[in-house]
């Protein structure tokens, strides 16, 4: 297949080199020259303008990688390039060689975005736009892209569900038919239930400091010898979580449910936890060791002046 990714950051490179693995064709759009997909030697296009740059034969199938704060953007400005100038629909940006298949490509979005974004813009732009959410973790994105334990669709339409069916069919793992709307909620549930299991634990690191035990031995006893005990949480704790995808996404979650006038007082208490072992949430207590009250950050029971060179 022709494939276009929108967004060359860890994401987007991801896909992008894994679907060029698989033997698909594979062009990245993006506003940096220099972004991830063009280090990892992904065919990269900047943007704009993306109109001056057209494929041998027509493009199947669109993947947009971005921040969700920009995937209106981005994908108002891939429609512009896409459709031919209209005036009723105001677009200015026309292109040259312009093909009306293009007009049916399906947009296919993989980042995290509010439940009802896809039917939004899929009404907005009278495109057929799709859900396909990643689960990929930084460090090991390329690889995990290839591994997946699953595959999630949420199709616009029984047509394209049958085309992605294909694109992923060479991964042999198996593919969950879906709405959009399903699975929009999913990538966001997912995310939001990994924040509770690394708060949960961080609650049991502050009670077992106190105590003067181990909190990670604890977690690993306990994933041991119960299945139903995730690894995740239980044995990476002691720190707020981070990174660029579960603090804005338990937020969303947050802010959807509030929306739907939904009472969720675990998610906010999920947020705040982290927010305690965070510096900005600073707790005061007393050094296991020395007996002096000193300021603790991240979960840490012992002083400055106590704390061995190793910890």
């Amino acid at each position: 297949m022709n494939i276009v990714i929108v967004g060359g950051g860890v994401v987007g490179t991801a896909t992008g080199l894994g679907f060029q693995r698989l033997g698909h064709d594979v062009q990245v759009w993006d506003v940096r020259g220099d972004c991830l997909a063009a280090a990892k030697g992904l065919p990269v296009a900047n943007a704009p303008p993306w109109a001056s740059w057209r494929r041998a034969s027509p493009t199947d199938v669109i993947f947009f990688c971005v921040p969700e704060s920009k995937i209106d953007e981005a994908t108002l400005a891939v429609h512009q390039v896409l459709a031919p100038v209209s005036k009723e629909d105001g677009l200015t940006v026309g292109r040259v060689g312009f093909d009306v298949q293009d007009i049916h490509v399906p947009f296919y979005i993989r980042s995290s975005v509010p439940v009802g974004t896809c039917k939004r813009l899929s009404e907005k732009y009278g495109r057929h736009v799709g859900h396909n959410p990643e689960f990929l973790r930084e460090a090991v994105a390329e690889y995990e892209f290839l591994n997946p334990p699953a595959v999630i669709l949420g199709n616009c339409c029984h047509r394209h569900g049958g085309e992605m069916q294909k694109l992923y069919r060479s991964l042999r793992v198996l593919i969950h038919h879906t709405t959009p709307e399903v699975s929009e909620l999913t990538k966001l549930a997912v995310n939001g239930y990994l924040a509770c299991q690394v708060s949960y634990w961080n609650q049991v690191n502050l009670l077992a400091d106190a105590l003067g035990v181990n909190s990670h031995e604890v977690g690993m006893l306990a994933s041991h010898c119960d299945d139903r005990v995730s690894v995740y949480g239980s044995r990476m704790h002691g720190r707020p979580y981070g990174g660029k995808c579960l603090p804005k996404d338990l937020r969303q979650l947050i802010d959807l449910c509030e929306a739907q006038k939904v009472a969720v007082p675990l998610l906010h208490a999920v947020a705040t936890v982290n927010y305690m072992m965070g510096s900005e949430g600073e707790l005061e207590r007393r050094c296991a060791t020395c007996g002096k009250p000193f300021t603790s950050r991240f979960g840490s029971i012992t002083c400055d002046s106590c704390r061995s060179p190793d910890e």
